[in-house]
């Protein structure tokens, strides 16, 4: 099968190059494509003609975005339309991720793949942004809602948080990390395998959660990383209000998986990470 990886530097669409080595893969990131440059996207894509895109592609700075609205809706928004309608010129399936963040985070319960979303700051309505012009522009996709993500290294140099917590942990500082704000830790690998069964299993098109299961705090994270790793680190739990952020988060980003295959635990996973 013809792939084409969108945001192929990136952590997620490197693990994809990884999963896919079977297939006839092409791995495209900035240089090869500009995605919000649409009459681009609609000629690049038609020549090519993949039966399947996989758009890891996404503007990801979610304080930095509070300033860069525009080109955060530019590339969370308005080219995941682009590359849809694209998708739809040479009847392609889709596969595109979003985000936890799209929710409020009031609901301590958790959030279904059919709840209303509520975005709170401008990265999470850029994401959503990108939901409605996906479901907009193409006809046969898979919208993943996901969260939390770490796995292998990204060529852009952006470190996932289980790897800023085994920097910091190498010193003799106090790291503080919030006790109050939840989520679901998830690996990339895990997520990627996941997302090639939704495809060859033709599960219907529309919108999945796929997180490793359970929940945590970002200190419940930071303390496990540290004791699999069996690093001493100071750590210490803090409340959200201790640690400003331009941009508000979801207290209770937490995914709930009710269409689709359940993925292993976020410790056994994290462990396996660990281990490598």
């Amino acid at each position: 099968m013809k792939i084409l990886i969108l945001g192929a530097k990136g952590s997620l669409g490197q693990t994809f190059i990884d999963l896919y080595h079977d297939q006839e893969v092409s791995a495209w990131d900035r240089e090869e494509l500009d995605i919000t440059d649409e009459a681009a996207v609609m000629r690049k894509i038609t020549e090519l003609a993949p039966a399947l895109i996989i758009n890891c592609a996404a503007y990801n700075a979610v304080d930095q975005a509070e300033e860069q609205r525009g080109l955060a809706d530019q590339i969370n928004g308005y080219a995941v339309g682009f590359v849809g309608q694209a998708a739809a010129a040479v009847d392609a399936t889709m596969v595109h991720f979003s985000t936890n963040y799209v929710f409020d985070g009031k609901n301590a319960a958790g959030y279904n793949e059919d709840d209303l979303p509520e975005p709170q700051s401008a990265y999470a309505k850029s994401k959503l942004l990108g939901e409605m012009e996906l479901a907009q522009a193409a006809e046969k996709f898979y919208l993943i809602r996901t969260a939390w993500l770490y796995g292998r290294d990204s060529l852009t140099g952006k470190p996932s948080f289980v790897d800023t917590m085994l920097k910091l942990g190498q010193g003799d500082r106090e790291i503080r990390s919030i006790m109050d704000e939840f989520g679901n830790p998830t690996y990339v690998k895990d997520l990627a395998h996941a997302a090639r069964a939704l495809v060859e299993e033709v599960k219907p098109f529309g919108t999945y959660h796929l997180v490793n299961s359970g929940s945590a705090s970002w200190y419940d994270w930071a303390r496990e990383i540290f004791e699999i790793s069996q690093t001493q680190a100071l750590l210490a739990p803090i409340k959200r209000e201790e640690y400003p952020r331009k941009a508000v988060r979801p207290q209770y980003g937490i995914l709930n998986n009710t269409k689709f295959i359940e993925l292993r635990p976020w410790t056994e996973a994290l462990r396996e990470y660990l281990s490598r």
